[in-house]
Order: C-alpha cells, then sequence, then structure tokens
C-alpha cells in the first residue's frame, strides 16, 4: 500500500517524488497535462521508500500524476514554475515529427547583452522548453554518461557532471595558465570522457598553440594527456589559410568511431584527421593542408565541425563553407577510397542557409541525418535562422525547428530519446 507522497521541486522543469509503502515493492508514475503526451518513469528496485524523479515538464503547466503499484493507486497533480525571462525571449516554431523526441541544443549568447540566456535547453518536438541549464559563458559540448548523467564543457569553468535533476556532482575546472580546455568532448567505450584542450610549446622561439585529447575519469577525478599534435603535425609546414600562433589548428569537433579510430576536426587546416587507436599514428588526413586522401577542389569543405566516422571509410562533416565563392553551408558524407574521396550524400536546405561559423550534422541509427545550422541572420555575414532539420537519406524533411528570435547562436543540436529514463506511452 501506498503511505506518503510528498512532491519537491527538483532543478528547473523537474520535480521529485519522496514515495513511502508499508512493505517493499516497486512503482511507477505516469504523468501528463491531460492533453498531449503521457509520460511513465518506472522504479528498479523493491523498496518501502522510493525517490522518483520527473522530468520532461512544460512551463506554466498543471501536471496530474499517478502512482502506481501492483496493488494500489494514488492521483494528485502539482503546478510547473514559469521560465526565466531570458528563455522565454527565444521563440522556437517546430513542424512535423522527429525520430527523438527530444532535442538537446547547446546555446550561447555571444555579445555582452544584457538579460539574454547561454546553456543548454532541451526542447520537445513541439519546440517547448523542458529542460535547462545556464552556463558561466557558453556550452561548447556535450556527451552523456552510462549513469544517466550529461557532462558539458562551460569554457569559464571547465567539464561539469550535471544530473537529470540539474545538480552538479563533479568537475574538472579549467587551468587558465596552462591547459584550456575548449570545443568539444566524448564520452569513450571504457566510461571516461575524452576531452580537447589546448597544447602549447614554444616553436622556433615562438610559443605556439596547438591541440591535445585528454581523459578524464569523474568518479574519481584521474585524467591524463593521451595525445599532442606537436608530436604528429608541424607547425612549421602544417599551416592553413588562416594561421595563427595563438590557435594553430582550431580543433572543433572529436568523435570516435566503432574500431576505436578517433576523429578530430581541425578547423583552421579545412582538414579531418584520424588518430589510430593506440594513439600512436595519424591514419589519414582528408582534405585541406597537407592532405593525404584528396578531395576534388569543385568539392572542397572548409570551416567544418562536427565530423565522425558513420560507417567505414565513409565521414560525415558539416561544411560551413567558410571559403567558398558562394556563400551556403550544407552537411556531407564523403566515401573514401585510397587517397582520394568523393562526396556521396549532402544535404543542403532550400532556400540555403549559410552558418559562418558553428553547426552540426548526426547521424542517426534510422540512417536519418539530424542537421543543425547555429548562426543568426547577418552574425558574422551569415544569412540564418538558426534552425534545425531532421532528414532522409533522400532528403525528405521529417522534422524542421526554427528560432525565430531572442538567440545569437546554437552551437550544435543533439538528438535525445529521454532526460532521466522517461517514457511516452501514448
Amino acid at each position: 500500500m501506498i503511505t506518503n507522497v510528498a512532491v519537491q521541486a527538483a532543478g528547473p522543469l523537474s520535480r521529485t517524488l519522496s514515495i513511502e509503502l508499508d512493505r517493499p515493492g516497486l512503482v511507477s508514475v505516469v504523468y501528463g497535462t491531460g492533453s498531449g503526451t503521457q509520460l511513465q518513469v518506472a522504479s528498479s528496485q523493491a523498496l518501502t521508500e522510493h525517490q522518483v524523479l520527473l522530468t520532461r515538464l512544460r512551463a506554466n503547466s498543471r501536471y496530474v500524476f499517478e502512482v502506481r503499484t501492483e496493488a494500489d493507486r494514488d492521483t494528485n497533480e502539482f503546478l510547473t514554475d514559469s521560465l526565466p525571462d531570458d528563455l522565454t525571449a527565444i521563440k522556437f516554431t517546430a513542424t512535423g515529427v522527429p525520430s527523438d523526441p527530444l532535442t538537446l541544443l547547446e546555446l550561447v549568447q555571444i555579445f555582452d547583452v544584457p538579460d539574454t540566456f547561454s546553456g543548454v535547453v532541451i526542447v520537445d518536438r513541439d519546440g517547448e522548453i523542458v529542460w535547462y541549464h545556464r552556463a558561466q559563458r557558453a556550452v561548447t559540448g556535450t556527451t552523456r554518461l552510462s549513469n544517466g548523467n550529461f557532462v558539458f564543457l562551460d569554457l569559464d569553468i571547465g567539464l561539469l557532471e550535471v544530473t537529470p535533476a540539474g545538480r552538479v556532482v563533479s568537475t574538472l575546472s579549467q587551468e587558465p595558465d596552462g591547459r584550456t580546455l575548449h570545443h568539444d568532448v566524448v564520452t569513450a567505450p571504457n566510461g571516461a570522457v575524452l576531452f580537447l584542450a589546448n597544447d602549447r610549446q614554444v616553436v622556433d622561439d615562438t610559443l605556439i598553440a596547438g591541440e591535445a585529447i585528454w581523459e578524464w575519469v569523474p568518479e574519481t577525478d584521474a585524467q591524463r594527456k593521451l595525445w599532442s599534435s606537436f608530436d604528429h603535425l608541424s607547425a612549421r609546414s602544417d599551416r592553413g589559410p588562416r594561421y595563427s600562433t595563438t590557435d594553430w589548428l582550431h580543433a572543433n569537433s572529436l568523435s570516435i568511431s566503432p574500431r576505436g579510430n578517433i576523429i578530430v576536426s581541425l578547423h583552421r587546416l579545412n582538414q579531418i584527421i584520424s588518430i589510430a587507436p593506440d594513439y600512436g599514428t595519424l591514419e589519414w588526413r582528408l582534405g585541406g593542408t597537407n592532405a593525404t586522401i584528396q578531395v576534388p577542389d569543385d568539392d572542397r569543405f572548409s570551416g567544418q565541425h562536427s565530423a565522425a566516422e558513420v560507417s567505414p571509410g565513409r565521414i560525415l562533416l558539416f561544411d560551413n563553407g567558410l571559403e567558398r565563392s558562394e556563400p551556403f553551408s550544407r552537411a556531407l558524407e564523403w566515401e573514401m577510397t585510397g587517397t582520394s574521396a568523393r562526396i556521396v550524400w549532402e544535404f543542403r536546405p532550400s532556400p540555403d542557409n549559410w552558418s559562418r561559423a558553428v553547426s552540426s550534422v548526426r547521424r542517426l541509427a534510422s540512417g536519418n541525418s539530424f542537421i543543425g545550422f547555429g548562426m543568426s541572420e547577418g552574425l558574422g555575414g551569415s544569412t540564418g535562422p538558426i534552425e534545425v532539420y531532421e532528414v532522409t537519406p533522400i532528403g525528405d524533411v521529417v522534422w524542421h525547428l526554427v528560432v525565430q528570435e531572442g538567440l545569437q547562436l546554437m552551437y550544435r543540436a543533439t538528438p535525445l530519446s529521454d532526460i532521466a529514463g522517461e517514457a511516452s506511452i501514448n
């Protein structure tokens, strides 16, 4: 029998139910607003006291929930809070139905504008905000641990492990006079977190800022450097058209392929590289400066982001088209054969959208692709708008999210199946 149910505020747009039973048992909770999708979350252990987190809640809404045990039911309700003004100012519209019910957006206000939001938001398929985490400055990388917690790379703070209830449980701090974390973070198969950081060395009497890949284990705070660009690339000869001593390569994405090789996008070289699973060698360099795998001149990518090996020898990337004479951005899939490569898939929206920087593309298990154009109209000459597409392999749009106002820049868009294990039941 259910003896007591108490509702408590948790993090933004979430509630914790404290549930007491007269004997150990399993519980499940079904909740919703009475219209639209109902959600369910269930316990995995038979206990007398349960703490159940309810997430994916919309603001300013009345939720009815039912606690269920094998032999009992208890129904109650609660009201959710309003969004803060800086989030209310961001207007989304959405059309269609995505494969996953949620989308995580890394949002950045890059100018010193009062009362504007920077951080992470999660929106549902209708473009309603259902979770958020405020950054000190900007989040430029997100991954998820096997325990369900998120890891965010906050440029001012460092790495933050954040629970679905919004609580920070571990931190790896920035080192302003040494290692500077930036741009991306990914979870390795062994559960450790890999991240990009600047690596500095003196070359010909000049201090050069290159790149390194580090590993962090949140549970123990163990950390080690796995790879340095200075061991595999030359700061003298591997120089792209936008070379700078303070940012030689500008690595802007990091991903792990199924066989364990590491894919890194080097923005300033207009190049994607593959690092061997043991970090000992470079396997290949696709496009750009001193490439080992050439791309046709007419198909060159530049200023690219979010590169990943989606199947053996196939690389998916977001081509910003930074150096293209005709300004437009697109998602590309390359097939590599020997020392050459060709485009085997492309998505270019209509009308064109030129995103001078940031942006992303993801490949879903269904074969669909999830593409985010991240810069607003006029920012750095970009055409805008900030928008996200889910498209089929033949380019049909199944979902489209548009930021109508209130935002300058979206770093990446990532589909999610859940926030805290909740599932749709209708």
